[in-house]
């Protein structure tokens, strides 16, 4: 049951909160929230959105399974699954956990531009070389700084250890926790198959003035096994419920993914996911994500409440300040999740 200042909390400031979200210059918001959908601007209720780094929950996840049942060893060299490390000194651990000092490649490969990844296969091993191709940020294990990278290796070391292709893993992720609307997409693919919103981007990231672009049709290559997949609040929501009740994994390998390092004064990282201070007290579990068009940030407690949002551009598309509009989302995912007293 829903005690009665939460309900509150759900059913009038949530609603409020994203109305301010849309009133700053998002295009659009969609929310789920303890069973209880909200759209507002150009987005459909519970539509089909691009997750982006979300993606590493499941990634990881698929990871630990092969830990309970494969084999795969966490704190062995990550280089006994994935050759093209040379470093034996990375582990697995350190590349889920975003401690291996592995550069990112989005740079490289030129994420920035939306032109130049639209339409654009990207192998990964293509990925991993350019990554390779610089210098290591740090030793392994020294430090945390999340990079890309870590999870192309994940995706390689699933690849390695069960003869298919990562996205029949997932699937399998995917079906155990019950999502019916969630997915890999196939190589190549571009269009969202379900209903949803369309997203929109700068056509270069880095750049505040240039060009507002549709970015709803994508070739999401580039990120592969660190962002790829196509889900809604309520799957993400779902997932990260499932998830933390015990459902997905036994609890050795849910105990090693919750063992964090410090990210920050509020948040900690664990295996592909994150746990964030609440101002309420205790924390909930989750992750972010963002990619061309899109920003979600899906979590859970321990108590079994739920939240995920997603937003159909991301934050400074229109002009708003991106610091601003991520600490909405944030404060969106606080309401949510805290029960207040």
């Amino acid at each position: 049951m829903i005690a009665v200042a939460a309900l509150t909390a759900l059913t009038l400031l949530v609603p409020q909160q994203l109305d301010q979200i849309v009133k700053d210059g998002t295009p659009g918001v969609e929310a789920h929230v303890n069973g209880h959908n909200h759209a507002r601007g150009n987005a459909p209720v519970n539509g089909q959105v691009r997750i982006g780094s979300i993606t590493k929950s499941f990634v990881a996840v698929a990871t630990l399974q092969l830990v309970a049942g494969n084999g795969v060893e966490l704190d062995k060299p990550v280089n006994r699954y994935v050759p093209h490390i040379k470093d034996s000194r990375i582990t697995v651990r350190q590349v889920l956990q975003h401690t291996s000092g592995l550069p990112d490649y989005v740079m490289q490969v030129g994420v920035p531009k939306i032109a130049d990844i639209r339409d654009r296969y990207l192998a990964p091993h293509d990925l991993l070389d350019v990554a390779l191709s610089q210098p290591v940020r740090f030793q392994p294990g020294e430090k945390y700084e999340y990079s890309n990278t870590n999870y192309v290796v994940a995706g390689l070391l699933i690849q390695k250890v069960t003869g298919r292709p990562v996205g029949e893993a997932i699937q399998k992720v995917i079906t155990k926790a019950g999502l019916k609307d969630t997915y890999w997409p196939d190589q190549g693919e571009q269009r969202i198959r379900g209903r949803h919103a369309q997203a929109y981007s700068l056509s270069d990231l880095l750049d505040p003035k240039s060009k507002v672009v549709n970015a709803t049709e994508l070739d999401t290559s580039a990120a592969w096994a660190s962002g790829a997949m196509v889900s809604t609040p309520a799957d993400v929501a779902k997932f990260y419920k499932t998830l933390l009740q015990g459902g997905l994994l036994a609890k050795p390998q849910l105990d090693d993914m919750r063992r964090t390092v410090t990210v920050d004064e509020k948040s900690a990282y664990g295996l592909g996911l994150e746990s964030t201070k609440l101002s309420c007290g205790g924390v909930w579990w989750g992750h972010g994500g963002s990619i061309h068009g899109w920003a979600s940030l899906g979590g859970a407690t321990d108590s079994g409440r739920n939240a995920a949002i997603t937003l159909t551009a991301l934050p400074g598309t229109f002009g708003d300040d991106p610091a601003t509009k991520f600490q909405q989302v944030f404060d969106v995912m606080d309401t949510a999740l805290c029960e207040k007293k």
